[in-house]
């Protein structure tokens, strides 16, 4: 057990490797990139000393960890390890004498560099760091500590080897973990709690979902089995491992600390793309497979012709409606209403997914429903099996999707028409848009080159007729359901482009006054333009110019973006122009 414990370890280090050396060129690359107008040797030299510092010390540390923990349990074996199992003790004392020698020293030098430079704190690399080794240490202490758990309750025994190597990466965390809050920059280390908090969750709300099934599978079986199976509650067991290991990590990370950070796109992101979609998302798959297990029932042929074993699937369903609906409530409450807060670019990210996932099931659902509808015209094909369970999954898609998407894309479309400024500009937008109308013509294009393939093949072949309307049904459904998709979307796309080139007509954006403070034209502009308003502390030379009406005409008449406003001593202006 140990051995193969050691080599997954070993396994998981070697598959970082890449992935960290990756993070640092990209790093690099950013880092050199934002740096390019006043890049100095010494920036750069710093970049790359920081990259290969804690890209070392983060692969040592690793390395370190999995050597101390297997020369402990060797140790603990009394002798009979080592002389055993050479190979891996071998390879323990040769991670011990490498690794945790260079981790040591890059330590110190790390400590020292975040005494007498001030930077080093606040660098990305060293949040970087911090993070990975953090997240990784955790994510290996609650396997571990699952593991432990779950061999306790099976074999009735303590797993020595999987003790030793969870304490020792619960040491390596608890330690990175008061380094951060010492010399860690709270605002680099939120990404660090947010994904703890997301460790936490997920698994919580697994082992509520899971937990839920299992107590409402005991009392399913219970009530509409004909044979009871006492079972105890071993099947429990698995839920109340996973409920131990997410709950205290979930309450340290995201109650003791995610829960109190700054309410911005990276907290926002968490808490609506995984809290919120993701609780959505499990809900309707939840309902999904009720709906369909139940009009599989009444219009299909189940497989089973027992209901008690036909309907079994419900206990997991509602386990998995319920964990969802938990997740999605409590998320939601702390997101608030969108009335209560500015539309942010995670919002949109939220409704387009959804909308987008809506669209995608009922499309689905529509080239189902044609193409049952094409083959019992053509009269071949179709059994009574066959075309009731279609029907069924048809029905189940169009329930499910049909009302998601028309609540999110009704949603959007209300944002579109009160802020269309900053709706029509979004990134979010403008992918949903090209994604859904490019993916629907490739689907348009092909089907139809399959149907002309088809159709052809069998007027050569002499079979022209009711049998080619039958092989073309699912190729003619996806073509027809891909083509109302692209053109409405189409559509959309040509009134987003309609609508931007009004929106992005030139404005005024800044007006520069030579004068005073308290000039008329300032509260003007201000009022009337909404532009800002900078001064120049000058007096130039004054000429007769407009009145304060006729310049602000001409302000709003004109494409500049920049001007300069110089008043004269008769209530009139000058208005000029300036290069941006």
């Amino acid at each position: 057990m140990g051995e193969d414990l050691f080599f997954i370890l070993s396994g998981i280090l070697t598959s970082l490797v890449p992935l960290a050396i990756l993070g640092g060129i990209i790093y690099l690359v950013a880092k050199l990139v934002s740096n390019r107008g006043d890049t100095t040797e010494e920036s750069t030299g710093v970049a790359i000393r920081r990259f290969f510092q804690y890209a070392i010390m983060l692969v040592m540390l690793v390395l370190a960890s999995i050597g101390v923990a297997g020369l402990i349990d060797a140790a603990a074996s009394a002798g009979s390890r080592i002389t055993s199992d050479t190979t891996g003790t071998a390879l323990s004392i040769a991670f011990v004498f490498v690794g945790l020698p260079v981790f040591v020293g890059l330590a110190i030098y790390t400590a020292r560099r975040l005494r007498v430079d001030p930077y080093e704190q606040r660098s990305i690399g060293w949040a970087v760091y911090l993070t990975l080794a953090l997240f990784g240490s955790l994510v290996t202490v609650m396997s571990l500590t699952g593991a432990i758990l779950a061999t306790l309750l099976e074999d009735r025994i303590v797993d020595r080897t999987l003790v030793i190597y969870a304490v020792v990466w619960a040491i390596v965390w608890v330690a990175h973990w008061f380094a951060a809050e010492r010399k860690g920059d709270p605002q680099r280390l939120q990404p660090h709690i947010l994904l703890g908090s997301a460790a936490g969750l997920l698994t919580t709300f697994t082992g509520v979902a899971t937990g839920t099934a299992a107590v409402l599978q005991q009392i399913y079986e219970g009530l509409f089995r004909a044979s009871i199976v006492d079972s105890g509650v071993e099947p429990l067991a698995a839920p109340l491992i996973i409920l131990v290991v997410g709950v205290p990590v979930w309450w340290w990370y995201w109650f003791r600390h995610g829960r109190h950070l700054e309410h911005g796109p990276l907290w926002l992101t968490y808490a609506l793309l995984l809290g919120v979609l993701a609780g959505a998302i499990t809900v309707i798959s939840g309902a999904g497979v009720a709906i369909f297990g139940i009009l599989e029932w009444l219009l299909g042929d189940p497989s089973t012709t027992s209901p008690a074993s036909h309907f079994a699937f419900l206990p997991g369903a509602v386990g998995a409606m319920t964990a969802g609906a938990m997740s999605w409530w409590y998320h939601g409450s702390l997101v608030g209403g969108r009335a209560e807060r500015e539309r942010t670019e995670v919002d949109r990210v939220y409704d387009y997914l959804l909308s987008g996932a809506g669209l995608v099931v009922a499309a689905s659902g529509i080239a189902t429903l044609m193409t049952v509808a094409i083959r019992a015209l053509a009269g071949l094909g179709l059994t009574s099996f066959q075309t009731g369970n279609a029907s069924a999954a048809a029905l189940t898609l169009l329930i499910v999707g049909a009302p998601v998407w028309w609540r999110y894309w009704s949603v959007i479309r209300t944002n579109r028409d009160a802020a269309p400024d900053a709706e029509l500009r979004s990134a979010s937008r403008r992918i949903y848009i090209f994604l859904l109308f490019g993916v629907a013509g490739i689907v348009a294009v092909v089907n139809l080159i399959i149907i002309v393939f088809m159709a052809f093949s069998d007027i050569l072949e002499g079979q022209f007729g009711l049998i080619t309307l039958d092989s073309t049904a699912v190729p003619f459904a996806l073509l027809i359901t891909a083509g109302m998709v692209a053109g409405y979307h189409f559509v959309i796309f040509r009134e987003d482009r309609a609508a931007t080139h009004e929106v992005e007509q030139p404005t005024l954006t800044e007006a520069v006054v030579v004068g005073s403070r308290s000039d008329p034209i300032v509260g003007a502009i201000r009022s009337s333009i909404g532009a800002s308003v900078t001064f120049i502390d000058a007096m130039p030379d004054r000429v007769h110019a407009p009145n304060v009406e006729e310049a602000l005409a001409v302000l709003r008449d004109g494409h500049q973006q920049r001007v300069v406003v110089i008043p004269d001593d008769d209530g009139g202006y000058d208005v000029l122009t300036t290069p941006e």
